[in-house]
């Protein structure tokens, strides 16, 4: 089930970041094996920005995700080297962002209305320009940044959204069914190295199995959105 339950009674763009608390960084379930091998099928799910030298870059990141799987999946066996590797053997999406406001690197198989190779090499800003109401917290971008890079224990957010005609990806075809999606988006800085890693957890349910306890909050975002807001967030499938 998605986790719709841990947004307020109405629609909001503000940030919404919490403590982590006792919650997972990376998070594993039942779907691991569907999760992974959606993602090895993928295309063009894999994009790097010059800023993110294989040379230096790429080892700390890498080594700092091994470090948080040794941490909370001790009996659990892991074979990576590469950013590249490393995105095919974890649930979540991954993105890496610089101190200097630039998305650096993305392994992504799950986006949510959005191409991640239109993102790539962005600045905050630019990422977020197209949500509507979020001009206001965007002048505070390099806030925004810094918190990132400097969250040093991690903290999340949860984004809710919906899409049509597929269920996690294209790849599980759902034609005509509109299907909603949470994102449990957490957030680790790397503060010495002016990184920041950003983990994107999706999880998708078709709108006709949700319940009534859901759909009445539904309909209570709807009311709360304004027409522009609508028109971005509610389903029609960008991809």
């Amino acid at each position: 089930m998605i986790d719709w339950q841990k947004y307020g009674p109405s629609y909001t763009v503000a940030p919404g970041i919490k403590k982590i608390g006792d919650l997972p960084i990376i998070e594993f379930d039942d779907q691991e094996d569907r999760y992974l091998e959606l993602k090895k099928k993928t295309k063009e799910n894999i994009f790097f920005d010059p800023l993110f030298n294989m040379a230096t870059v790429e080892p700390k990141v890498v080594n700092k995700i091994k470090e948080i799987l040794k941490i909370e999946y001790p009996n659990k066996n892991f074979d990576f080297d590469t950013f590249e590797e490393m995105g095919y053997t974890i649930q979540e999406d991954i993105a890496i962002f610089h101190r200097s406001n630039k998305l650096i690197a993305l392994h992504v198989s799950f986006p949510s209305s959005w191409k991640p190779k239109d993102k790539i090499g962005l600045s905050f800003a630019s990422i977020h320009a197209p949500v509507p109401g979020m001009t206001k917290f965007l002048e505070q971008e390099q806030t925004y940044v810094n918190m990132m890079c400097n969250a040093v224990k991690p903290i999340i957010r949860y984004v809710w959204g919906e899409h049509s005609n597929y269920l996690l990806n294209p790849l599980e075809p759902l034609d005509g069914v509109k299907v909603m999606h949470t994102e449990r988006q957490t957030f680790l800085g790397m503060p010495e190295d002016n990184l920041g890693i950003f983990f994107i957890r999706k999880k998708v349910i078709p709108f006709n199995d949700t319940d009534v306890e859901f759909q009445t909050w539904y309909e209570q975002m709807k009311l709360s959105m304004s027409e522009e807001q609508k028109a971005y967030k509610l389903a029609n499938d960008k991809n």
